[in-house]
């Protein structure tokens, strides 16, 4: 009879008991790679797959419960927080920071931000209750959201942290759940802060500050938006690039800082009174979105930018109306755009993929859609920004990209099968405007630029060749500045080294003549391998011989001084000229690679 093995796990979303009896005699596998995974393993290690093959029975009275101490306000624009009293005693925040453990301390037994820690100072009076460490499971189901679950971390707040992302994201752990089942990974909604400009006729500014602010809303009339001295509500501004319509008024409209399932419900809600208000959209129309990359560099920015020139003509200019495509607002990335780019310089702000907001805003702006205040089009262009900037962020190179296909790209930045539900609903709407744009194409050849689409490969080859010209260029200045160097007897030709034997080549080059004049290059002797002929300092045509050490590099002399001192006028003499020599055979040899092509 064949033995058998009982086990129990805790739930992700809720630390309850979950009991399943295994045959010893039957191997468990991963769902994705089928590898063997044992009895208990939750994350399976060869794929990295998660497998959830138990029956969870969860008990009402197993789940954390949790309670308002404290609602604050984030002084940078980041929205409030709540700070809670767990069931177990510890403490735990809903902002980004707690949520997604950074920068987080242990305080007295469980994680701590620093809204935590401000709020222990105030209430240093902590009493827990039945501590326990996160199981194995949520230490999975957290790493996929991004979460290291650190020591400190206890079940209870990995419980809310687990419970408020997934709010965040806009998905229920039901959902998250089958989706894990079924492939192993779940595509989620990316928490980056993004914020829109939409460009329009509204009939009337006023109006639509007060419906907002009769909304709950908070909303300021700015004039022009540029005019960033207003704290943090809806900018109701004005924009001397819109043309108005009669009756109208020329206005764009910007958004605070905006996260996650709640921002766009936020953005919803905006969107519906606008439209109430009434508006109308024209040509010189467009809508921009921002997304956070503050931890951004200049590389990320590039292999973005790559990315985007990749797919932004077979791809993008269907997403958008033909107005759109290569204006003079919105360009298209080209070949000088990522060459100024690769160069550490910025290119200007109307390109349909904007960087130079980044040294400003610290944000990426994209400016390619055209203007609309419909939603169904708004919230599925910014999720699909979402999904790409968190792709880059996690690694996706261009030369990822092989299939320019809607569903070759959707598929490569997460928007697949394995896509939370308002995830492939964004997916679904984009395909409805990318095949109705198609078809708009096939009827009107006109509506497509005749602007090809750049070779992200051949901007490579481009960046190299400069590389190479640059590199030369400085090889042949620092040619030419050696001669000036040496010439000068107080300055130094080398770094000391206190590892190296003091009469060393490099020791003896570090230092400067305190007397007498700089021996010319002409007047040193090669007498044979080791053995130089230097000038006497006097102006009579003595010679002292100069040994080189070739194991160790050092010199050694037979004047007076150098056996005083272990150094002397001849040995340091040498010393420079053989440093200025070496260093120019060094110089010569890589130019004379780069004239072949070398690396």
């Amino acid at each position: 009879m064949p033995t058998t093995t009982t086990i129990e796990v805790l739930d992700a979303i809720s630390p309850v008991n979950i009991v399943q009896t295994f045959d010893t005699e039957t191997e468990r596998r991963c769902h994705a790679c089928r590898e063997p995974l044992g009895l208990t393993a939750i994350e399976c290690p060869e794929c990295g797959a998660i497998n959830i093959d138990r029956v969870r029975r969860r008990r009402e009275n197993n789940r954390p419960e949790r309670q308002v101490l404290r609602e604050i306000v984030s002084p940078n624009y980041n929205g409030s927080y709540r700070i809670f009293r767990n069931s177990d005693g510890s403490l735990s925040c809903n902002c980004l920071s707690f949520l997604f453990q950074r920068g987080v301390q242990n305080g007295l037994g469980f994680s701590t931000c620093k809204h935590i820690r401000d709020y222990l100072n105030d209430n240093p009076a902590i009493s827990l209750n039945g501590i326990e460490v996160p199981s194995d499971w949520q230490i999975a189901a957290l790493k996929r959201l991004g979460v290291e679950a650190y020591g400190h971390l206890t079940n209870a707040q990995a419980y809310f942290v687990f419970h408020d992302l997934l709010t965040k994201q806009g998905v229920e752990y039901k959902e998250y759940e089958r989706l894990l089942r079924t492939h192993g990974r779940v595509n989620i909604l990316p928490i980056y802060s993004f914020g829109v400009e939409l460009e329009m006729n509204i009939r009337s500014r006023e109006e639509l500050k007060r419906k907002l602010t009769e909304a709950g809303i908070d909303a300021a009339l700015t004039g022009y938006t540029g005019n960033t001295s207003v704290d943090n509500p809806w900018r109701i501004g004005t924009d001397g690039s819109i043309r108005i319509d009669n009756g109208f008024e020329g206005t764009e409209l910007v958004s605070p800082k905006l996260f996650g399932a709640d921002g766009f419900a936020t953005l919803k809600k905006v969107l519906y009174i606008v439209n109430d208000v009434g508006t109308r959209i024209n040509k010189s129309c467009g809508f921009h979105v921002h997304i956070d990359a503050w931890n951004w560099d200049t590389s990320l920015m590039l292999e973005l930018a790559k990315i985007w020139a990749k797919i932004e003509i077979p791809f993008l200019w269907y997403l958008v109306s033909p107005k759109r495509r290569n204006n003079n607002f919105c360009k298209a990335v080209d070949t000088n755009y990522l060459l100024r780019l690769a160069e550490g310089r910025y290119p200007d702000r109307y390109y349909s993929l904007n960087v130079s907001a980044f040294h400003r805003h610290r944000t990426l702006e994209f400016r390619l859609h055209n203007g609309t205040t419909d939603p169904e089009k708004i919230l599925p262009w910014i999720i699909f920004l979402l999904k790409l900037v968190d792709s880059v962020k996690k690694g996706l190179k261009y030369s990822d990209i092989t299939d320019s296909s809607f569903n070759g790209i959707t598929d490569a930045i997460g928007m697949d099968d394995s896509a939370i539900s308002v995830v492939k609903e964004a997916r679904n709407r984009l395909y409805g405007r990318y095949m109705h744009w198609k078809e708009d194409a096939e009827r009107n050849p006109n509506h497509i630029p005749q602007v090809q689409p750049i070779d992200p490969d051949s901007i490579e080859e481009e960046l190299q060749r400069r590389a190479r010209q640059a590199e030369r260029d400085s090889l042949m200045h620092r040619r030419s500045g050696l001669r000036w160097t040496y010439s000068r007897r107080t300055n130094r030709l080398a770094t000391a080294n206190s590892d190296l034997p003091s009469n060393s080549v490099q020791n003896l080059a570090s230092r400067i003549l305190t007397s007498g004049r700089v021996i010319e290059e002409s007047r040193f002797r090669q007498v044979d391998e080791t053995i130089w002929a230097v000038p006497s300092r006097s102006e009579d045509d003595r010679e002292y011989s100069v040994a080189l050490n070739p194991e160790n590099d050092t010199l050694t002399c037979g004047c007076r001084g150098f056996r005083q001192h272990g150094y002397c006028y001849h040995t340091i003499n040498l010393a420079r000229f053989l440093t200025v020599r070496r260093q120019t055979e060094e110089i010569e040899r890589r130019l004379a690679e780069l004239s072949q092509g070398g690396e």
